[in-house]
C-alpha cells in the first residue's frame, strides 16, 4: 500500500485473541544508557513494564464499564485523510480535500508526515544504533507526498479556480468551516523509524518540537499535531522490524521503559511549546493508541502520556488477518470494549478516548469447500487481494447477495429490519450479534470470489459504536479513512447525525 495504507498490523501485534498475552516489553538493546535530561520528568506509572493484563487490571476494567457516566454533550468525529489518493481517486471521490464532508466532522487528521534526520545523515536508526553511534540530535518533519500536499497546481474538480493540492484546499475550506480542526498526523505504521531516536535526547525532542512550531506558523490553518508513533516500547517481543522496503519499522533506542519515558517527555515539551507560542490550548495535541489490550497496548504508558493530550485515538480495527489462521472480525464491539475498559481501568478519562471505525473491508480466503462454519473457519496463508475493499464495493456485493438482511432507520438510529435467504449459492452476509459486527462470504464455485470472507463496517455495527460512545461518555470516533466511505458519505453522515446534532 502506498505510504501507510490503513496502518496494517503485523501478525504478532493482533494475535491476542488466539494466544495468552506474553509478559514483558523487553528489547534486546537494553544496555544503552538512559538519556540525560535537565527537564522535570513526567510521572510514570508502575505498570508500563508488562504486557500482561493483571487480575487487578481486569477488575478495574469491569468496574469501569459498570459505572455508566452521565451522557455528555456533542462528541468528536475525526476522519483521517490520506495524502496519497490524489492520483488514484477522483477528486470528489476521495482524492481531494474538497471531497471530505466537512459539515459532518470536527477533526481532519491529514496523513501522513514523517520524521527525518536534519544533519545530512541518511542511515536508519537501526543501522546507527547497531554501529554503536550516538543518537542524532537534529530532526525535522516532512511531507511523505510533497507534490500532492502543496506542489500540484492542477485545477480542482470542486472549484477550477483553485489548485487541487491539499494545502491550498485546506486553507480555503478551513475558512469556510472554522470549527473543524485540521491536524497534521506524523508517523503511521510505515513511518515510525526515527521516533525513538529523536525522542531519546532533549536536543532531538527540541528540534522536533521546533519543526512542528515552524510548520504551524507557516500554515495558520493547521490546528495541531497528531502523533502516530506505532508504538512506543513496542510489543512483548520488543521492537518491530521493517516488513518491506517501504516500511521503516519501529526501533527502540534504549529500553522500552526509556521509550515510554521519552514519549511522555516529548508530549509534555510539545504541549508546553505550543501553549507558549500560540496560547494555552489553542493548538491541539492528540496521539494514536493500539487497541490490542492483550498484546501491545499494555506496553505503552498512557497514564504518563494522557495529561498532555487532548484526545487518545484508539485504533480499534485491523484485528482480522492471515496471522490469525481463521476468519475473524476486523473490528468488533468485543475489541472496542476490551481496549476502552483497559484504559478506563487505569483512570484515563473517558471523554479523552475516541474509538475507531474502519470504512474498508478486510478480505480473507477460506480453505476447503464446507461453509457450515464461516466465522472462525480456517483460511489460506495469503490474502486474495492486496487492495482495500471500499464501501462502494461492499455495497455491490450485498446487492448481489442471496441471503442477508435489510436495515432501517428509526428515530435517528439504524436497526435490523428483516432477513432474507435462498437456496442459491453466491454472496451471503450476516450479523454476528455477539461481536456486533457483520461479514460477507461467497460459496459460488463459479465465482471469482469463491471462498472469500469479508469483514467490514455496516450501519448496525457503526450504530453499536455510536451508542457505546454515548453510553460511556467517550470523546468520539475516529475513521480510517474518509475516501473509503460511499460517494454520498453515508457512514460519516451517520456519525455526524448521532454525535454532532
Amino acid at each position: 500500500m502506498k505510504g501507510n495504507g490503513k496502518k496494517l498490523i503485523t501478525a504478532m501485534l493482533m494475535i491476542m485473541l488466539l494466544v495468552p498475552a506474553l509478559s514483558g516489553c523487553a528489547a534486546e538493546n537494553a544496555e544503552t544508557t538512559v538519556a540525560e535530561s535537565t527537564e522535570e520528568a513526567p510521572v510514570m506509572s508502575e505498570d508500563n513494564q508488562t504486557a500482561e493484563a493483571t487480575p487487578e487490571d481486569e477488575k478495574a476494567a469491569e468496574a469501569a464499564e459498570e459505572e455508566v457516566a452521565e451522557p455528555g454533550g456533542l462528541k468528536e468525529v475525526v476522519v483521517y485523510f490520506p495524502n496519497w489518493n490524489l492520483e488514484d481517486k477522483k477528486g470528489m471521490e476521495g482524492g481531494e480535500v474538497a471531497s471530505i464532508p466537512w459539515e459532518q466532522v470536527t477533526y481532519i487528521n491529514h496523513a501522513f508526515w514523517e520524521i527525518t534526520p536534519d544533519d545530512g545523515t541518511t542511515e536508519t536508526s537501526f543501522e546507527r544504533r547497531d554501529n554503536e553511534e550516538l543518537p542524532r540530535t537534529q530532526f525535522t518533519i516532512a511531507s511523505t507526498e510533497p507534490e500532492m500536499d502543496y506542489l500540484d497546481q492542477t485545477p480542482s474538480e470542486a472549484d477550477p479556480t483553485m489548485a487541487r493540492n491539499h494545502f491550498t484546499e485546506y486553507e480555503v475550506y478551513s475558512q469556510k468551516y472554522p470549527d473543524v480542526n485540521v491536524m497534521i498526523s506524523i508517523g503511521g505504521w510505515t513511518r515510525c523509524g526515527y521516533f525513538s531516536e529523536m525522542a531519546y535526547t532533549p536536543e532531538g525532542r527540541k528540534s522536533f518540537v521546533q519543526s512542528c512550531l515552524d510548520l504551524m506558523n507557516q500554515y495558520a490553518w493547521i490546528d495541531g499535531i497528531d502523533l502516530d508513533w506505532e508504538y512506543p516500547a513496542g510489543n512483548p517481543e520488543g521492537e518491530r522490524m521493517p516488513e518491506d522496503e517501504n516500511d521503516e519499522g519501529c526501533p527502540i533506542w534504549g529500553t522500552p521503559e526509556e521509550d515510554n519515558w521519552n514519549f511522555a517527555l516529548l508530549l509534555k515539551e510539545l504541549r508546553e511549546a505550543m501553549d507558549v507560542e500560540f496560547g494555552t490550548g489553542v493548538k491541539k495535541l492528540t496521539a494514536c493508541a493500539s487497541a490490542s489490550y492483550g498484546w501491545s497496548l499494555p506496553c505503552q504508558d498512557w497514564v504518563a502520556a494522557e495529561p498532555h493530550l487532548d484526545m487518545i485515538n484508539i485504533m480499534t480495527y485491523d484485528f482480522a488477518g492471515t496471522w490469525a489462521g481463521v476468519t475473524s472480525h476486523n473490528s468488533s464491539m468485543t475489541d472496542v470494549r476490551g481496549a476502552v475498559n483497559f484504559l478506563m481501568g487505569k483512570d484515563i478519562p473517558a471523554e479523552k478516548l475516541n474509538i475507531g471505525s474502519p470504512l474498508y473491508g478486510v478480505e480473507l480466503k477460506m480453505m476447503g469447500t464446507k461453509f457450515s462454519t464461516v466465522l472462525g473457519a480456517p483460511i489460506e496463508p495469503e490474502r486474495p487481494s492486496t487492495i482495500e475493499i471500499s464501501q462502494k464495493e461492499i455495497s455491490q456485493f450485498k446487492k448481489e447477495a442471496v441471503s442477508g438482511y435489510t436495515v432501517k432507520e428509526e428515530d435517528g438510529k439504524w436497526v435490523m429490519d428483516s432477513e432474507f435467504t435462498s437456496e442459491e449459492t453466491g454472496w451471503h452476509f450476516t450479523y454476528d450479534k455477539d461481536g456486533q459486527a457483520p461479514y460477507l462470504y461467497n460459496d459460488d464455485e463459479s465465482s471469482d470470489y469463491y471462498g472469500w470472507f469479508i469483514s467490514y463496517e455496516d450501519e448496525l455495527s457503526l450504530q453499536a459504536k455510536l451508542d457505546y460512545i454515548h453510553k460511556f461518555n467517550l470523546g468520539g470516533i475516529i475513521v480510517w479513512e474518509s475516501s473509503e466511505d460511499t460517494v454520498d458519505h453515508q457512514f460519516v453522515t451517520q456519525m455526524g447525525t448521532n454525535l454532532l446534532h
